[in-house]
């Protein structure tokens, strides 16, 4: 993947007639000789004025996983800024930022060299500056609270006295990171830079754009996969006080379903447009539509995994070390399982939306989207825009959990607007949101195990079968790379071991969700090891440890390693703080599974408890992390706990299920999820570490599922092999 960092000078400064230094992302052309004329786009990351006040932009979506402080924190920390003296403000989108897009737990990673970097050249130019001005060795300064110190005398020169000198320094190709451990702000608790106004409720989302002469707008679309729309009766919606207009939206119209390869174009259906949202709504209800259906296969939930199930033995080989028949002739016993887990919903809080004022000559788009960049090409595609007639503001957002990643809502909304010839806001019902989501596929999974005398594997068989994420969203390559990757744990582990995979066609529309495949393989993987802890008669921590093996680098796939090291560490460290060897009550138990994800190690602990009416109740989880450098521990916390939420809300209630082609779940009264009463007790720990930071907001997610049904089967005896555990 590209990387800015390539590009040499990729910061510039310059100082602004009213004396602000601006520092930022220097974009050059692909022309082979990169002179002033070829580099030709310039946008700002850091601005210091003459009050002293440094303004940080935070580039990458804000959804909730709290990069809007977090990456600012970085550059703050390389620039040697007062974080009392910073302000922090959203970037609209901008080709010239690259990786501007929320995902896959990616935004560090990706940012981090960056971030810093930008912040040590402007920190580069200030001190060159100083020094000039101070008439002192550069060796002998460093910036620390908006200021330059001359570290042997305690003199100072506040940044705004620089601005002038700083923006003539030409800046090196590499410049110095400061010592990990001179750190001032990164790994310091910092509260969201937002937080004020989230509390008092004026935190601007995009669901609360207003513009002047805006209409608001809903749809309404055909339930089932795949289908269109008929005819329809308009009569009694537009007798709705407040209703403008009915309009169809028809994707064949517009490219057909597939806006992109991964950017599903909008489903078909109807739009009311008003001059309120409430009165949207109304009007949608009053519609009277004869869906289309033809084509269309009207699935049910029982056939789709009866179709999984026969599909079991028609699979495609992903991956294969040694032998795995040969391994279990001779294995001195062989054991089997077969786990379930159904479609999800994303259900963010905020529903989809989207506000768009599509002039002649232009398009400006409030959009919360995680993809700005695929939205970009949408509306390229679909009005033959030229990228700089595009304006494209990131609000906060939400709720997001993957769903956001697609635009379909945003193309509904431009078209709307195009056709209105005003701005309009398009929001969804909650109905619209959960019925019409990119669901995380559902999949039926067979492993099969083969064990020596000391109950250890020898052989290792995944097999699973599913409608692809990969072929629903019209990518190339093979189906399964989305659902089974020849990298899945416990590759690299086991001498004999083969990934299969059978795909089935189906029309449900399919999408990445948090933690994506990994949420469902490691339900059933880690699950397995569980069952196999207990065939041994042996403790699971203890099982688990001996199946890893050693500290050592595992080799995986390609340069992918598996540290065994980090891994090890975080599984010891969370059997000590959950008192794992220490007995529970009657109708307790505890379960534990540990995955790697992002590029971070957990593990977790997760305690239950049987109420008087045989229901599960989550008393506590206990969780350990290593994902290197933690940029804001407070932030970090929080992410981990709400990841760890969604995958006990996800094995507990979450399913969604298919009758007759259409989701029946339509609201949080049938798609349940977690109440505040209901949540548990937490006790996280990180590891200290000074490696670079990776990826957190997914990885806590993936053990949770089965680290609970574990717990189930420690505290009771029965086994869970199909989510959702309500079942």
């Amino acid at each position: 993947m590209k990387s800015t960092l390539d590009r040499r000078n990729f910061i510039k400064l310059t100082a602004t007639a009213s004396g602000v230094l601006v520092a930022g992302v220097y974009l050059h052309s692909c022309a082979p000789e990169k002179t002033p004329a070829t580099m030709h786009k310039f946008s700002p990351l850091i601005k210091i004025d003459t009050d002293g006040w440094v303004t940080l932009v935070a580039k990458n979506p804000e959804i909730g996983q709290g990069v809007k402080t977090s990456l600012p924190m970085i550059l703050a920390e390389e620039l040697g800024a007062n974080w009392a003296k910073v302000r922090v403000v959203q970037g609209d989108f901008d080709e010239v930022y690259e990786e501007q897009w929320a995902g896959g737990s990616y935004a560090i990673i990706l940012n981090w060299d960056l971030m810093r970097t930008a912040g040590a050249m402007v920190r580069y130019a200030l001190i060159e500056a100083a020094s000039k001005k101070m008439n002192k060795p550069v060796a002998e300064l460093t910036t620390i609270n908006n200021e330059v110190l001359h570290t042997i005398s305690g003199d100072t020169l506040p940044f705004e006295k620089l601005i002038a000198q700083a923006s003539q320094i030409s800046l090196p190709e590499k410049v110095e990171f400061k010592p990990i451990g001179s750190f001032e702000i990164v790994g310091k608790n910092i509260p969201q830079v937002d937080l004020d106004t989230m509390v008092n409720g004026a935190v601007e989302y995009s669901s609360d754009i207003k513009l002047p002469g805006m209409f608001y707008a809903t749809v309404l679309k055909n339930p089932v996969f795949e289908g269109g729309v008929g005819t329809w009766d308009d009569t009694m919606a537009r007798s709705v006080d407040g209703v403008i207009d009915i309009i169809e939206l028809n994707n064949k119209a517009y490219g057909g379903r597939l806006l992109a390869p991964n950017s599903p174009n909008f489903v078909n259906g109807i739009a009311v447009v008003a001059n309120s949202t409430w009165a949207a709504f109304k009007g949608a209800e009053k519609l009277s539509v004869e869906w289309d259906n033809a084509g269309c296969r009207m699935e049910n939930s029982q056939d789709i995994f009866e179709r999984f199930h026969t599909q079991l033995t028609k699979t495609s080989i992903e991956r294969k070390d040694g032998d795995i028949y040969a391994a279990k002739r001779t294995g001195v016993s062989n054991f089997e399982a077969v786990y379930e887990v159904p479609f999800l919903a994303h259900v963010p809080m905020e529903p989809m939306n989207c506000t768009v004022d599509f002039k002649e000559e232009s398009c400006e788009v409030w959009a919360p989207t995680q993809n700005p960049e695929a939205l970009q090409n949408g509306l390229i595609k679909l009005f033959n825009l030229k990228p700089e007639q595009i304006i494209i503001h990131l609000p906060r957002i939400g709720g997001a959990f993957g769903r956001r990643y697609y635009v379909d809502y945003a193309m509904e909304a431009a078209i709307l607007s195009k056709r209105m010839g005003k701005p309009v806001k398009l929001i969804w019902t909650r109905e619209e949101d959960i019925k019409h989501d990119w669901y995380r596929p559902a999949s039926v999974q067979k492993i099969a195990a083969s064990l020596d005398a000391d109950g250890m594997v020898t052989g290792w068989q995944h097999i699973l079968a599913n409608a692809s994420r990969k072929t629903s969203l019209g990518r190339e390559g093979r189906p399964a790379g989305t659902e089974i990757d020849p990298y899945e744990f416990p590759a690299g582990f086991v001498p004999n071991l083969q990934f299969e995979y059978g795909h089935v066609l189906s029309d449900v529309s399919l999408g990445q969700w948090r933690a994506v495949g990994h949420s469902a393989t490691a339900f059933a993987v880690h699950s397995f090891l569980d069952e196999l802890a207990i065939l041994n008669a042996m403790d699971p921590i203890d099982y688990f440890l001996k199946f890893l093996g050693p500290s050592r680098m595992v080799p995986v796939v390609d340069d992918y390693e598996f540290d065994l090291g980090r891994m090890l560490t975080v599984v010891n460290k969370v059997r000590q703080i959950s008192d794992w060897d220490t007995p529970l009550a009657s109708g307790q138990g505890r379960g534990f599974a540990a995955s790697r994800h992002s590029g971070s190690y957990v593990a977790e602990v997760v305690t239950v408890e049987m109420d008087e009416n045989d229901k599960v109740k989550v008393l506590k989880v206990d969780a350990v992390i290593d994902c290197g450098i933690v940029v804001n521990p407070l932030g970090a916390e929080a992410q981990v706990e709400g990841g760890i939420i969604d995958g006990l809300c996800a094995a507990l209630y979450g399913e969604i299920t298919i009758e007759n082609g259409a989701a029946v779940q339509s609201n949080f009264h049938d798609y349940r999820w977690m109440k505040m009463g209901e949540v548990p007790e937490f006790n996280i720990e990180f590891v200290k570490s000074d490696l670079s930071p990776k990826g957190l907001g997914e990885p806590p997610l993936p053990p949770a599922a089965p680290a609970l049904a574990n717990a189930i089967f420690a505290a009771t005896g029965r086994r869970i092999r199909e989510l959702p555990i309500i079942k």
